[in-house]
């Protein structure tokens, strides 16, 4: 018996958004203009094409997308440890549509992708400054673990975040 991938399923997400499913979904590299501008926006970081396919390549089954009638509104990156733990890399959602339970739908699928592997740790690093992340974080049960000084490419500190499942 096989182990099920992230391919191998989609996640299909009970919510609507303009009439349309929202769908989470394996990434392709066909979204990469899409997840890259959605960086831009919202992480305001600038990546190389070369990362994404980096991450894709790492753990295809951590790297997930919220998919809107085609066009992703979101994303969730991660990649995993050799002592088997994930990190999340990038996790955003654009700004026309945040607020509406699609962060929400990427980090159940994800949680749900790291269960099915066996994963028992989770972690992730936030701006200090993104309140509203910190506290959709801690809703998921994720907790402080240490403040990471000048962590950021513009100098922000940021929050080192970790889950046990």
């Amino acid at each position: 018996m096989g182990h099920e991938t992230a391919d191998d399923r989609h996640f299909q997400v009970g919510r609507t958004l303009r009439s349309a499913p929202v769908r989470v979904r394996p990434f392709v590299p066909n979204d990469i203009p899409a997840v890259a501008s959605i960086v831009r926006e919202a992480l305001r970081e600038n990546y190389p094409t070369s990362l994404y396919l980096d991450i894709h390549r790492w753990w295809r089954d951590g790297f997930l997308v919220a998919d809107l009638d085609g066009h992703p509104v979101g994303f969730l990156a991660a990649v995993i440890s050799a002592d088997g733990q994930a990190r999340i890399l990038m996790f955003a959602v654009t700004s026309g549509f945040r607020k509406r339970g699609i962060g929400s739908q990427l980090m159940n699928a994800f949680v749900q992708v790291c269960a099915m592997r066996g994963i028992r740790q989770i972690e992730l690093e936030v701006r200090i400054s993104n309140d509203d992340a910190i506290r959709f974080y801690k809703t998921y049960g994720f907790e402080i673990a240490a403040t990471l000084e000048k962590f950021y490419t513009d100098g922000e500190d940021g929050y080192k975040m970790i889950k046990r499942l």
